[in-house]
């Protein structure tokens, strides 16, 4: 009967759940923490990029713990970094120990994690933030890329600090590469620098008037074309020219034109009886062989 009842026990004992770090549970391959100091609010914007391990079975369900006040923004999961969707995702949000879980049913390696997180302490021009991480699962890779905010200086970290350049957005970037962080242990580090105005950093990403000069590719001057146009115009009006003064009408004018000069000039439309020469107004006698006009009242 004892050895049943021990039997029993033991069996209840190893059908207890126990903490995810305790059973050896998959491995989280790369994360890669993106803050945004005062981006497009005046707190920090998080992002996290994950990547499971190959290990790992999908679906799978993955507990994310993140700020208990902060505000979730976006939950997306997807085969790639670059093809993930915030599409159809399942998961849920509870309060546990202090922190906010999201829950992720993820059908897909990669997971991207968006919130504003408020504590961002201001004090006067200076700002400080202090990020907290804990995780169920074993991270190879853990790293750390900063944003500096527009107007802001003198910015430092906890962490070891290498730039990362300015990216497209024209802001400065550093990156912090922490290495493996095993399950269960606590991250944090802190970060801070100055800033003398509230201006939000993606108010400089406003689009600005583009100006195009003569050089810019794909542009078509028409300084450059003008004196073809001008050329091409001229050529038109000399044929046009041509073809009008060559049609019939034209011509016929033009005689038409002819006979009221000569009658403008004295002709007349007198005929020698004689030779038929043209006289011209006035005259009694032909000019050509001397004969008698017969003029019209005769």
């Amino acid at each position: 009967m004892r050895k049943r009842f021990l039997a029993l026990i033991l069996a209840a004992l190893l059908g207890l759940p126990s903490p995810a770090w305790g059973q050896g549970a998959a491995k989280i391959e790369s994360v890669t923490v993106s803050l945004w100091p005062e981006y497009d609010k005046p707190n920090m914007l998080v992002i996290h990029y994950i990547l499971l391990s190959s290990e790992t079975q999908l679906p799978a369900r993955v507990d994310i713990r993140i700020a208990a006040d902060a505000a979730l923004h976006t939950v997306a999961v997807g085969a790639t970094a670059e093809t993930v969707s915030d599409q159809g995702v399942d998961y849920q949000v509870k309060i546990e120990s202090g922190w906010q879980v999201v829950s992720i049913n993820a059908d897909g390696p990669a997971i991207q994690l968006e919130y504003y997180d408020p504590n961002l302490k201001k004090e006067g021009e200076r700002r400080s933030y202090s990020f907290g991480w804990l995780s169920d699962y074993d991270v190879a890779n853990f790293g750390v890329l900063f944003q500096q905010p527009f107007d802001a200086s003198q910015f430092s970290a906890s962490l070891p600090l290498r730039e990362d350049g300015v990216h497209s957005d024209k802001l400065q970037y550093y990156f912090s590469e922490v290495g493996a962080v095993p399950a269960g242990e606590a991250l944090t580090f802190t970060l801070s620098y100055v800033k003398p105005t509230d201006a939000l950093s993606v108010s400089r990403l406003q689009f600005q008037p583009v100006e195009v000069d003569e050089s810019a590719a794909g542009r078509v001057s028409l300084n450059n074309y003008l004196p073809y146009l001008i050329g091409a115009l001229g050529v038109l009006l000399i044929v046009g020219g041509l073809l009008y003064y060559r049609q019939p009408g034209h011509a016929a004018s033009k005689k038409t034109r002819r006979r009221h000069t000569e009658r403008e000039d004295g002709g007349s439309g007198l005929y020698c009886s004689q030779c038929g020469a043209r006289a011209r107004s006035g005259d009694r006698f032909c000019r050509t062989c001397g004969s008698r006009l017969r003029q019209a009242e005769e």
